[in-house]
């Protein structure tokens, strides 16, 4: 699903970011220094490099970011601000974080799908349209795990466009601060935040209280600001309040004495004894131990249910509330528990469920030290994989030790059960995020074959999460085993893969195959890991693209293909009516038209000498009027002659024409007032259309039994359709709706000339969402009117199948059916939108893609069931693509290849034909044609 263009994982992600930065504004203690030195950085343009804010742990620099954030649009009222936070990112991690900006950016800016995903974001931006500042804030990027896939600085652009600021925030005492200071030698990128003084610090502490609605006594008071002047770090005010919250008017001095500490640690210390004293034993232990050591945070069932796993804490928890020994953890404990830990907490939904982790890393820190030392991190991470793993779920009992009757007591712990996969659609993403992590006390082989290479485990992850946590997994088993040969390959080819399955985690499969399919014939006993998982991706049983050469996705092990990406050698591909065994290939800048057996990919016919060949309209298989430059000629591929030259000059801009049967072409005379019937034998106008005075037509199209021509005339408002009755000679219809305009680059008859397709648009405003109508040709009239919701950008119709599709701009295709005017399937698959549909001249399979190159995917659907039979992205935008006309091989055109690729399904076999292409004879013959 798309949110106005943009994917389901970048919306929550913003969502998430948005909400967190608003919460913010409660931290927040204006430093008018700070905030105009960013201020001035923003608004200099001569300035060309990114501002660092550095300060130590708990001064608060990311209600500083936020306070940025939300200055930005007044301080550059042009600008488009893109901030994040790492810690509340869809995988808390900066990889993650910059995949995101670089995804927003590319919505913003309406560029390719694969610019975010195959460029760095120095490369993204650099490449940035100038009339724009945007304004890039990052806080936190010193908050990376040792297993991020985005380490070290290197991903920060040196120097800076005009029109692009960059502002991040850093811890001053971490290592990414120091690798900053090697990178950028100049001291003017770096902006110390300074210490707030103590009387901001009071003032600060007063708000805080005010806001909670609470006072305080003289001598309390005097307390709390004597341990403020000690130590006026924000984060310390923040405790501070915290702290005096819970205080009641008769508090004796001296527990209020003992509860202040003069430093950021040791306030964080009084804490936790304080919580200790009051949840005893292992109560408040257990509960720091499994919110820190979840990946993401956890929520609140599944503390209780792993609560109730432990019985440590269960005993603990009777013995300190004078309980009967329970074995399920009551919800009034981890309520009371909450209400303690809730100003330190903050929660986020990364994948739509709610968690809760610490919010402030000093915090974390010091909890780390207090609750995860020794063996004690090993047996939450334990006791969390046995949840996941869903090792007492379904009423299964655990045992319990009883001290008072001395025998083990098993009991039913209602856990909830965790299976990989909920049904069909919905996937655990909380088991396949959290479970790997918790495995780290398996041996590594062990988690190999559960979980690394592990097929089935791997394609849930991947569509239940996304392939860069499956890479977090990978580069996590590396620490331990840095040279074992499959992870490294099992790495790269994820890598390789990493913007196709984000676009279409089914893809899996086919993306495994193909990257692989070389190595495992050459070397597969160098990695015996992968040659099992490569085994079961090519198993008989699933179906999906096989190509004709491998070559067309960069394989592992191989630096990037030498091919020219920007060099289109073949720019059209056509389908013969007649054949699903031969096409044909334009190749402009060559001069050439070649006639290719798919399913060979082997050339059996080669034109030469053409002036610049742009397209072509087939008479019969082997003869086609092909547009050279700006003049219509008639080519005999068979035999390689030019038997008709076609008199007059087309229109540079719109050079529109079609068959009307196989001895006339209707053709758009060169000014656009008039539309010429020609005789194909003779080359000779035999009638003559014209629309009226002063009436530019700007589109053609005739129906594929030449009965009907429909064309736009863009002069006349609102704009309308004028249709001719070509086998009379006569205009027929000026078809108009009133207050629309229709958008006649989504002109389409049906075959037999009975409906006419059109998308048209209310001129009510420039950001109107455009309707589809038909008309029923036979009475002019609107037949049916549909309204999707988001703009058409493609359509395509058959009306010997009854049915019309249509794909919008938020990626969905819509299949309609003609004859109840319902949509019949909603065809989702696409991430972005596009603008090509080929039927299969039988109306059961629709191939979509994007011939703009902003999506890279192909997909194949059966639209008697509305499913997806195959889907393919690809590295590089490719430069064409067609069906066959039984809708059985995918042909396509990539940039820098001389020849084509061809797809079918691994499970179905094309139809050839035993007919060779014209005279047998002259296969393979190469002609240079004599103008």
């Amino acid at each position: 699903m798309l949110h106005a263009g943009i994917s389901d994982k970048l919306y929550r992600d913003l969502t998430n970011n948005y909400v967190f930065c608003k919460s913010l504004g409660r931290h927040y203690v204006h430093q008018a220094d700070v905030i105009d030195s960013v201020k001035t950085y923003m608004r200099n343009a001569s300035v060309m490099a990114p501002l660092f804010l550095h300060a130590p742990l708990g001064t608060n620099k990311e209600s500083i970011l936020a306070e940025v954030a939300k200055n930005c649009s007044a301080w550059l009222p042009s600008s488009v601000c893109v901030f994040r936070f790492v810690k509340v990112s869809q995988a808390c991690s900066l990889g993650d974080v910059l995949r995101s900006i670089c995804e927003q950016i590319a919505v913003i800016y309406n560029l390719p799908k694969g610019w975010q995903q195959k460029e760095s974001i120095k490369e993204v931006i650099m490449r940035l349209p100038s009339e724009q500042t945007l304004v890039i804030l990052v806080s936190g990027i010193d908050e990376v795990g040792s297993h991020d896939d985005a380490q070290g600085v290197d991903w920060i652009p040196d120097a800076l466009p005009p029109n692009v600021k960059v502002v991040m925030t850093v811890e001053r005492d971490s290592s990414c601060m120091a690798e900053l200071q090697n990178r950028f030698t100049d001291s003017s990128c770096f902006y110390a935040i300074p210490s707030i003084t103590p009387e901001i610090a009071e003032r600060m502490f007063s708000d805080l209280l005010k806001a909670n609605c609470r006072t305080l006594a003289d001598n309390q008071r005097d307390f709390i600001y004597s341990a403020v002047r000690k130590c006026s770090v924000p984060l310390h005010v923040e405790l501070l309040a915290n702290l005096a919250c819970d205080w009641t008017s008769d508090v004796s001095a001296d527990e209020i004495a003992h509860s202040l500490g003069t430093t950021v640690d040791e306030q964080i210390e009084r804490i936790f004894e304080k919580l200790q004293n009051i949840f005893k034993g292992k109560i408040f232990s257990q509960v720091m131990g499994y919110l820190l050591c979840a990946r993401h945070g956890i929520s609140y069932s599944e503390l209780l249910d792993t609560l109730s796993c432990d019985d440590g804490f269960l005993d603990d928890l009777s013995e300190t509330f004078h309980l009967k020994p329970v074995r399920r953890c009551p919800p009034i404990v981890w309520i009371q528990l909450f209400h303690k830990l809730r100003p330190y907490l903050y929660s986020y939904k990364p994948n739509g469920t709610v968690l809760i982790n610490f919010e402030q890393t000093s915090i974390i820190t010091k909890a780390n030290a207090k609750f995860m030392a020794d063996s004690h991190g090993q047996q939450f991470h334990k006791s969390l994989f046995d949840f996941y793993d869903g090792r007492w779920a379904n009423e299964k009992k655990k045992p319990h030790s009883s001290a008072a009757e001395g025998i083990d007591i098993q009991h039913d712990r209602h856990v909830i059960s965790q299976p990989v996969k909920y049904s069909c659609a919905v996937y655990n993403c909380r088991k396949l995020t959290e479970q790997t992590l918790h495995a780290a006390h398996l041996p590594l082989a062990e988690r190999k074959e559960n979980f690394l290479f592990n097929l089935d485990w791997l394609s849930a992850k991947v569509e239940g999460t996304d392939v860069y946590q499956v890479i977090h997994d990978v580069l996590m088993a590396l620490t331990e085993e840095a040279d074992d040969a499959d992870l490294q390959l099992l790495l790269e080819v994820l890598r390789l893969s990493s913007a196709a399955l984000e676009d279409d985690p089914s893809q899996l499969y086919v993306q495994f195959s193909i990257r692989l399919k070389i190595i495992m014939s050459e070397s597969a006993d160098q990695y015996p890991c992968m040659k099992k998982l490569y085994d079961k991706c090519t198993d008989d049983s699933l179906d999906y693209f096989e190509p004709s050469s491998y070559e067309c996705l960069q394989r592992p092990r191989t630096t990037d293909n030498d091919v020219d990406v920007t060099n289109t050698i073949i720019t059209k591909l056509f389908r013969l009516k007649g054949s699903n065994t031969y096409m044909v290939s334009l190749l402009y800048e060559r001069g050439e038209i070649k006639v290719w057996d798919i399913h060979t990919q082997t050339v059996t016919r080669t034109l030469r000498g053409l002036n610049c060949p742009l397209d072509t309209r087939f008479i019969d298989d082997l003869k086609g009027v092909v547009l050279c430059n700006r003049e219509l000629k008639i080519y005999n591929l068979d035999t390689g002659e030019m038997e008709v030259k076609i008199k007059g000059i087309m229109n540079q801009r719109m050079p529109y024409y079609e068959l009307h049967d196989q001895n006339h072409v209707v053709a758009l005379s060169r000014n656009r007032m008039y539309i010429y019937i020609i005789q194909i034998s003779t080359g000779d106008t035999l009638s003559t259309f014209k629309a009226g005075e002063d009436r530019f037509l700007n589109s053609l199209a005739v129906s594929s039994n030449g009965h009907f021509l429909v064309c736009g005339d863009e002069t006349q408002k609102p704009t309308p359709l004028l249709v001719w009755d070509l086998n009379n000679r006569k205009l027929i219809y000026d078809l108009r709706i009133n207050n629309h305009e229709f958008q006649t680059k989504m002109l389409t008859v049906s075959s037999d000339g009975h409906f006419v397709v059109c998308a048209c648009k209310e001129v009510i405003s420039d950001d109107a969402i455009n309707n589809v109508v038909i008309y029923d040709l036979t009475t002019g009239t609107v037949f049916k009117k549909w309204k999707p919701g988001f703009n058409t950008t493609a359509i395509a119709i058959s009306s010997e199948d009854d049915w019309v599709t249509t794909a919008l701009d938020n990626g969905n295709i819509l299949l309609w059916d003609l004859t109840t005017g319902t949509c019949k399937f909603i065809l989702k698959g696409h991430k972005s939108s596009i603008d090509k549909l080929i039927a299969s001249t039988d109306g059961s399979r629709l191939l979509s893609f994007d011939s703009t190159g902003f999506d890279r995917s192909l997909r194949l659907w059966d639209l008697n069931t509305g499913a997806c039979l195959a889907s393919l992205t690809f590295d590089d935008p490719f430069s064409n693509c067609q069906l066959s006309p039984d809708g059985s091989t995918v042909v396509l055109a990539l940039p820098g290849w001389e020849n084509i690729l061809t797809l079918h399904l691994r499970k179905a076999t094309p139809s050839v034909s035993a007919h060779a292409y014209g005279d047998e004879e002259r296969a393979g013959n190469v002609y240079t044609v004599d103008e």
